[in-house]
């Protein structure tokens, strides 16, 4: 676990990473980040991430899980691309509310990779 707090690029809101680790190896990356629905509403408030030889085992929703024990919250925005099915199907597995569908603001394009112009938004209700 790794707390980043302070020294962050504008815009940045601060976030804890989490290594995601399965028989003393590290498969991925859990991204809780510490702002408000409206700071996170378009990169949500978790990101996740497995390494590909390790795709396909389910990580990422079981790292959810596990994320939902600990937060001190009644909801978190979970979003992806458009085009991410291995997100979308993580999401629905939550059991996330779909909210809408948005183009990334062109002031926020910097923080999204450059084949990104929309992203699907959802709530996870976690209480």
């Amino acid at each position: 676990m790794e707390e980043v707090r302070g020294g962050l690029p504008k815009g940045f809101v601060p976030y804890t990473l989490y290594s995601m680790i399965v028989n003393g190896e590290e498969v991925g990356r859990l991204t809780l980040r510490h702002g408000s629905d409206d700071e996170c509403y378009y990169d949500g408030h978790i990101g996740y991430t497995v390494f590909e030889e390790y795709r396909g085992h389910h990580y990422s929703y079981e790292g959810c899980l596990l994320l939902k024990k600990i937060v001190d919250c009644d909801h978190l925005i979970v979003t992806c691309d458009p085009k991410n099915s291995a997100s979308q199907k993580i999401i629905q597995r939550l059991g996330c509310d779909y909210i809408e569908t948005r183009t990334i603001p062109k002031n926020m394009k910097n923080f999204f990779a450059r084949d990104e112009f929309e992203k699907e938004i959802y709530i996870w209700k976690i209480r």
